[in-house]
């Protein structure tokens, strides 16, 4: 799979205008499942790396197309940045404005505010494994067990969030840093497909938590777009929107 360590560097501004283009907007969340923050991630690949670059940056999974002959077109490598999921714009040669060493990293939120990091700080871009349907028990490399225990802790993790953070409750915002960000790890370490069939389930209750916590911290605060960025979907209507939950049990168990 492979990994390379970097510092982050403060970059020129450009990442932010290219990321809030309609076209790459949508082209990211067609084949990401999200759209990107407005902003990428600068990282300057360590001298003990970069030989190993080109390598690490070979088979990109997709390319970003334009529709305006304004713009060229840059090929997308998904990975992960200290375990969150990302990926790393490759721009066509004619338009790179950093050096060869220097790679522009794309994600859901701001990875800085996610991470807690600042510029100077090092960070570990790994790639992102491939899934191989042929693989052992089709378990995406790992025993069944150990991913149902992924998906449980995952889910229990989010749920006890959701209550923690609920209209009314007293709590302690203290925990929130690492709590948030364990979450956004353990998301993104889950296999694709997985993460497509419990999508539903994450969108309401991480939904209801991202909601819970916009009149205390306000929309923009990191915590929220942390949470927000795992949502495929539409939000739930409120915090108290339970409703489908019941819907949906009283439909699987008879229930009345």
């Amino acid at each position: 799979m492979g990994e390379i360590r970097g510092v982050i560097e403060r970059g020129a501004g450009k990442g932010a205008y290219f990321m809030g283009v309609d076209w790459v907007r949508e082209q990211c969340r067609r084949m990401l499942g999200y759209e990107p923050y407005p902003g990428t991630l600068n990282v300057r690949v360590l001298d003990e790396d970069a030989e190993r670059l080109d390598s690490f940056l070979r088979d990109p999974e997709f390319e970003l197309v334009p529709d305006d002959p304004a713009f060229c077109s840059a090929r997308v490598k998904k990975v992960t940045v200290n375990g969150i999921p990302a990926a790393v714009v490759l721009p066509a040669e004619e338009v790179r404005i950093h050096g060869e060493r220097v790679i522009e990293i794309l994600a859901a939120s701001s990875l800085k505010a996610s991470l807690g990091l600042a510029d100077g700080d090092m960070v570990t871009v790994a790639a992102s494994p491939r899934i191989d349907p042929e693989g052992p028990e089709h378990s995406f490399g790992r025993s069944m067990m150990d991913l149902y225990r992924e998906i449980f802790d995952f889910a229990s993790s989010a749920g006890a969030l959701e209550g923690y953070v609920y209209p009314g409750e007293t709590r302690d915002l203290m925990y929130l840093d690492d709590w948030i960000g364990n979450l956004v790890k353990q998301y993104g370490a889950l296999p694709e497909e997985v993460r497509a069939r419990i999508q539903d389930g994450v969108d309401r209750t991480i939904g209801r938590a991202a909601l819970s916590l916009e009149p205390v911290l306000g929309k923009d605060h990191p915590h929220v777009h942390a949470l927000l960025s795992l949502v495929r979907g539409s939000l739930p209507a409120s915090p108290d929107d339970f409703e489908q939950e019941k819907r949906e049990k009283a439909e699987r168990y008879g229930e009345r």
